[in-house]
């Protein structure tokens, strides 16, 4: 079978997020072969025309194509003609990502996403999880703010503790705190609602193994605000965690499954919380937060109230995108009592659009310019996570392209860990 003529096609690229991604997927330095798609060619166009520092000569380089889940020859042409298809168009249940990673799975290619929507990802492992290793297709949903960096800093953090304490020693628990800023688009608000919709228990953080192969040990995490010794301050749960919890267990799972000596350890836990500036107000945003989601769960009338106030395809400026960030810090202990290994992930920029634009792309990239630098388990197939993908390249790309800082290290002796990493 012949290679596919491009590199990356974006669909959904006319909305909110699609456009951010086409953007920087037309301006990367690396000029991949590129397809803008989607439903309605005149939007098509306007978006191509819209897209900023570019030269002719790049612009013309750039196809077009009408594609909708409603016509599946069509779909099926775009799984063939890519060797990654990047979805931006959700909510996913509603707009058919099932079926688009589908057949992108029996074509035989890989398929990213930014879902947060449970239910589907759940679908996606049950139902296309055998195909995809069978015909070596990459299927990695939830490859934006969740849950790469979440996913990634996990892996770092307890690669760390093995090269301290050896390949074969085992992590009792990895803490990942982080802080941020960021905004909300109408494209969430509705994927919110839709998730709860359709699952409306998927917000709670229970069921952490509703995606991995195996069940291991880990209950419903407490709800009461933790300790984050790698920031010396408090953080609590938000309503990303749940679905954050069950993708790096996925990785556990699928690393216990292959028996490779990088998997975390039979008693692995994962614990994460948005720090707060004291106990106190992480325990007013623990409290808001369980407010928040009840209402989600069980008063979809007010989100589709906020859905009518923020519509679908509005979100932030570009101005206030720049002003956003994310400082992540993975603090791994291991099995002994004793080891303690630290990753770092920060970037500038709003986590959740502008860099989720970035982290997706980067990921789409490795699979399409450095499959040779891939993990032997994504060279396998299957439904997988970010950090199944391949940490290192990962790694790599993300540092030299999207601007951002990535660092591991030991810190079992470390006396003040929050001072171990200074930001250039």
């Amino acid at each position: 079978m012949s290679a596919p003529p491009f590199d990356v096609t974006v669909y959904g690229a006319t909305g909110f997020t699609g456009k951010l991604i086409s953007q920087y997927l037309a301006t990367h330095p690396e000029a991949p072969k590129l397809v803008l798609a989607g439903r309605n060619p005149e939007k098509l166009q306007a978006t191509l025309n819209q897209l900023h520092g570019l030269s002719k000569e790049r612009l013309e380089t750039i196809t077009l194509v009408q594609a909708t889940v409603d016509n599946k020859q069509s779909l099926a042409h775009l799984a063939r003609t890519s060797k990654v298809l990047i979805n931006a168009a959700g909510p996913y249940t509603l707009h058919g990502g099932f079926d688009i990673a589908q057949a992108v799975t029996e074509a035989g290619n890989a398929y990213l996403d930014l879902t947060g929507e449970t239910s589907l990802y759940a679908r996606m492992v049950e139902k296309l999880h055998p195909i995809a290793k069978q015909n070596k297709a990459i299927i990695v949903p939830s490859a934006g703010f969740d849950s790469l960096p979440f996913d990634l800093a996990t892996f770092l953090a307890v690669e760390e503790v093995k090269k301290v304490a050896g390949v074969e020693s085992a992590v009792s628990k990895v803490l990942v705190g982080y802080r941020l800023r960021a905004s909300v688009s109408g494209g969430t608000v509705y994927s919110g609602l839709v998730a709860c919709e359709e699952d409306p228990t998927s917000l709670r953080n229970d069921r952490p193994y509703w995606f991995s192969p195996v069940k291991g040990t880990q209950v419903r995490a407490g709800t009461m605000p933790r300790f984050m010794p790698q920031f010396g301050k408090y953080g609590t749960e938000i309503m990303l965690s749940a679905h954050n919890t069950r993708i790096v267990n996925r990785t556990w799972g699928l690393l216990e499954e292959s028996h490779v000596p990088i998997r975390y350890g039979p008693n692995f836990q994962y614990e994460e919380g948005l720090v707060s500036s004291s106990y106190i107000f992480a325990l007013f945003m623990t409290v808001f937060l369980h407010v928040f989601a009840f209402i989600f769960e069980h008063c979809t009338f007010v989100v589709r109230l906020m859905g009518k106030l923020i519509p679908p395809g509005s979100g932030p400026s570009i101005e206030e995108q720049l002003k956003g960030y994310v400082e992540l810090r993975a603090l791994a202990f291991g099995q002994d009592g004793k080891t303690k290994g630290l990753s770092t992930f920060y970037t500038k920029g709003d986590p959740g659009y502008l860099k989720t634009a970035a982290f997706i792309s980067e990921a789409g990239l490795s699979i399409a310019l450095n499959p040779e630098l891939l993990s032997p388990l994504a060279q396998q197939g299957g439904v997988l996570t970010p950090a199944i993908l391949g940490t290192e390249i990962l790694r790599d790309r993300l540092a030299k392209f999207a601007g951002v800082s990535i660092h591991a290290t030991d810190v079992t002796h470390a006396e003040n860990i929050p001072k171990v990493f200074a930001r250039g």
